[in-house]
C-alpha cells in the first residue's frame, strides 16, 4: 500500500557530499549524487551494463561512472561515455537507467517516484517555519511499516508509559498523577490534527502552556508543535522502504539559536530508541500471528482516523472521503 504520488525523504542534504549515496524510498533502490554546480540527482541504483550498483562507483566531471567499467550516467540517466568503446564507436541507443525527480530544501534531498503521471511533480514540501530555529537532525532503521510509526506518534496516551524519564508527560503524570482529558481531532487538506487538552467548547484548557498541537500530513509526516510556553518543534518522517520496514528521518529544535542550521547526529536518541522496541515488537507479533486482532477504545480514535486516511489515499479516495468526515470530533481520554 504505497503512495506513490508523493515527495520523499531521500537523505539529509548534510549526508550528500561528492560520493554517491545508496537510499532505499519505497521498494525502490536509488543512487543519489550531485552533478556538476552540487545540484542533487537520482537514478536507479543499477548500471545498465552488468547491474552493478551505481552508488559503489563515483562521481567523476559531475557525472556519475560505475565502478566495474566506468560507465559514465548524466542527472538524468543518460550514458554519457563509455570508456572501452574504440575511437569512432557510438553510444548504443536507448542505453541509460531511468532517473527520478530530485529537489533539494529544508534540510533534505527529497525524490518523487510517481511515474510520468500528468507531467511535472507538483513542488517539493517544505517544512514550515524551517529558517526560524537550529535543528538537530537524525536517521533511524526501523523494522516496522511506516503506518505503525506515524501512528504511534498521534497515540496520546503513551508516552506516560513508553517514555520514562525522557518525555514531558510521563514526568506530569509522575507528579500529579493520571487525569482526564479531551482532545480535539480535525480533518486537513493533506492529513489531520490532534489538539490537546482543550475544553468542551474547543477552546484551549486553562494550562495552555501545556496545550500541544499533533499533525499528520501525508504520505508520512508527523509534526509536534507546543501551543503555549517554550517553543517545541518535532518534524519526522516516515519513509517506507518495504512493506514492514521504513526509515525515520527527524528533526528536533534546539533550544538555543546558535551554531549551524541543521546539526546531524549519528546517535540514536534515548526517546526514539524506546519508541523503536515497542514498534519492532509490535511488528513481530503482527507478522508472527498473522491478522492480529487488536481491541480498541476511545483513546484509539485519532490512530484509526489516520488508517482511514492512508488507506484512502492508497486508493486515490482520499479528496472524495474527506467530506464524509467530521469536521471537528472530541475524544476523552486518561492521561
Amino acid at each position: 500500500m504505497f503512495l506513490r504520488q508523493y515527495w520523499y525523504v531521500a537523505c539529509a542534504s548534510s549526508q550528500l557530499g561528492a560520493a554517491p549515496r545508496a537510499v532505499r524510498v519505497l521498494d525502490q533502490d536509488i543512487v543519489v549524487f550531485r552533478e556538476g554546480g552540487g545540484r542533487p540527482r537520482a537514478l536507479v541504483d543499477r548500471c545498465c551494463h552488468r547491474g552493478v550498483r551505481l552508488s559503489l562507483g563515483r562521481v567523476t566531471g559531475g557525472s556519475l561512472a560505475c565502478g566495474y567499467h566506468g560507465w559514465r550516467f548524466g542527472g538524468g540517466g543518460e550514458c554519457v561515455h563509455i570508456p572501452s568503446l574504440a575511437r569512432g564507436r557510438r553510444i548504443p541507443e536507448r542505453c541509460g537507467v531511468p532517473s527520478f525527480p530530485c529537489a533539494e530544501q529544508d534540510g533534505y534531498v527529497w525524490v518523487w517516484l510517481g511515474g510520468d503521471g500528468d507531467g511535472a511533480p507538483p513542488a517539493a514540501p517544505r517544512i514550515d517555519g524551517f529558517a526560524a530555529h537550529r535543528w538537530d537532525q537524525g536517521s533511524v532503521e526501523l523494522g516496522c511499516a511506516s503506518l505503525r510509526g506515524l501512528e504511534n506518534n498521534l497515540d496520546w496516551c503513551h508516552p506516560v508509559f513508553a517514555h520514562p524519564w525522557t518525555h514531558g508527560q510521563f514526568y506530569i503524570a509522575l507528579l500529579r498523577g493520571l487525569r482526564e482529558q479531551l482532545l480535539e481531532m480535525r480533518p486537513t487538506a493533506d492529513g489531520m490534527t490532534l489538539r490537546g487538552p482543550v475544553r468542551g467548547d474547543g477552546a484551549a484548557s486553562d494550562q495552555r502552556s501545556s496545550q500541544t498541537l499533533l499533525s499528520f500530513k501525508l504520505p508520512d509526516r508527523v509534526e509536534v508543535r507546543s501551543l503555549g510556553g517554550p517553543s517545541r518543534r518535532i518534524v519526522l518522517h516516515f519513509v517506507p522502504t518495504a512493506p514492514h520496514r521504513c526509515r525515520m528521518e527527524w528533526l528536533v529544535a534546539r533550544a538555543l539559536p546558535f551554531g549551524a542550521r541543521v546539526r546531524f547526529r549519528q546517535e540514536e536518541p534515548a526517546i526514539l530508541r524506546q519508541d523503536r522496541l515497542l514498534l519492532e515488537s509490535a511488528e513481530q507479533a503482527a507478522a508472527g500471528q498473522g491478522e492480529l486482532r487488536e481491541h480498541h477504545v476511545e483513546a484509539d480514535a485519532p490512530t484509526l482516523m489516520l488508517r482511514r486516511i492512508v488507506a484512502w489515499a492508497a486508493q486515490g479516495e482520499w479528496e472524495k472521503k474527506r467530506a464524509s468526515l467530521p469536521e471537528r470530533r472530541v475524544v476523552r481520554v486518561t492521561s
